[in-house]
């Protein structure tokens, strides 16, 4: 049999009608551990915004337009996987995904999600690490995505060994479901940082000092973890503030301060003024997340903000993995 005709042959069988969906959540990263390899940090996986994939036979790949460099680089690599010369006889769907460059880990999210639907939908076995840094492409810096992909929870991602393998975790925790999170964006940001606008800007830092370093590791490890362990919410949101703001020093020269910009440090001095705990910027923001014990703290908090700011999301953290279905008909239950 020619590999065309292999190729082809899924297209006319009973799996036609066969989808893989995945459901994922968002991540919040707290901050690295240092600006260079092999870097490490803190995060979280919250339950909104979700991104949703729905993966489906077809006459050839297709996927939606805005995704289309993304996910076809994906499906050139889980045809290397599978073994064939074309791009796999499928089409993608995305139902819902973040709003991406915001700080919510939202490529990392698609990309996985994308690849492993593609290899569940062909049945075929596949290892985390390597799906995400050869398929997916992920996981070059910051792996505190992967692993909540994977896990759910707050994650404390230990700076790595092995530059070949995802930095490893050193410690994953629940952390109450009832705690909420309000992320927050200035509705006008300037230098939102990403692709190769994010690889040039690591290129020109430097490893942050030894103090400094060992100031995070020690606070991370010695402070916020067991604070999160112990559900101590006041405890956690103290040391969080902390930790965010430290870490942001390791960008400073490029931002300006621990913070990415005027908009962004404005709308976090405002929540801290008014004494809102565990506030700071996710990853290069413009995502700023406020921490509350309840909904109802947080809705308050979101009915008096000043002009100019977006709520992204109100949530709560996920301590799941991302949730995968495979229906044989190609419905799925609401």
């Amino acid at each position: 049999m020619t590999d065309m005709h292999k190729e082809n042959k899924h297209s006319t069988t009973e799996v036609d009608s066969k989808a893989v969906r995945v459901l994922a959540g968002a991540r919040l990263h707290f901050g690295l551990l240092d600006s260079a390899v092999p870097f490490g940090g803190v995060g979280v996986m919250v339950d909104q915004p979700k991104t949703a994939i729905t993966v489906r036979a077809a006459d050839e790949f297709s996927c939606p337009e805005e995704h289309c460099e993304r996910f076809r680089e994906i499906a050139s690599g889980v045809s290397v996987l599978l073994n064939r010369k074309k791009l796999p006889a499928l089409r993608i769907e995305v139902e819902s995904n973040p709003e991406a460059h915001c700080g919510l880990g939202s490529g990392t999210q698609l990309s996985l999600a994308a690849a492993e639907s593609m290899l569940q939908w062909f049945n075929h076995s596949y290892d985390e690490t390597h799906l995400a840094l050869a398929v997916a492409d992920r996981g070059k810096r910051s792996a505190v995505g992967i692993h909540g992909y994977f896990k759910g929870g707050m994650i404390f991602e230990a700076p790595g060994s092995d530059p070949e393998e995802l930095n490893p975790i050193q410690e994953r925790i629940d952390l109450p479901v009832e705690w909420c999170v309000a992320i927050l964006k200035p509705s006008t940001v300037l230098g939102q940082v990403f692709g190769l606008s994010e690889a040039e800007k690591f290129s020109t830092l430097s490893a942050g000092s030894e103090a400094l370093r060992d100031s995070l590791f020690l606070l991370a490890q010695n402070q916020l973890l067991p604070a999160a362990k112990q559900h101590h919410f006041e405890d956690f949101s103290r040391y969080l503030t902390q930790y965010n703001r430290m870490s942001g020093q390791l960008f400073a020269s490029i931002q300006g301060g621990s913070y990415n910009g005027p908009e962004v440090t404005s709308l976090i001095h405002w929540l801290i003024d008014r004494g809102v705990l565990g506030v700071g910027q996710s990853s290069w923001g413009p995502g700023v997340f406020a921490w509350f014990k309840s909904y109802s703290h947080a809705e308050t908090l979101v009915t008096r903000l000043p002009k100019g700011v977006e709520v992204l999301a109100i949530t709560h953290p996920l301590n799941s993995p991302r949730s995968l279905s495979i229906s044989p008909n190609g419905h799925f239950k609401v």
